[in-house]
């Protein structure tokens, strides 16, 4: 098989699998990106305690 002829097949192929994909409805991803927004603000608050109270602890060691 020539390369042409391989990458047209390819191409057909994800065609195919593209059109099994399920997408999420519109509420789905509002939920989706919420929670990733909650879940960037916990880590970010958390980091930001534990970075502080190391600050400290090295602050009160020297």
């Amino acid at each position: 098989m020539s390369r042409v002829a391989e990458m047209q097949k390819f191409m057909n192929e994800v065609k195919v699998e593209a059109k099994k994909v399920t997408w999420p409805d519109r509420k789905e991803t509002m939920q989706s990106t919420l929670m990733v927004f909650v879940m960037v603000i916990f880590i970010a608050l958390f980091l930001w305690l534990v970075d502080w109270g190391l600050s400290s602890l090295v602050k009160q060691v020297i």
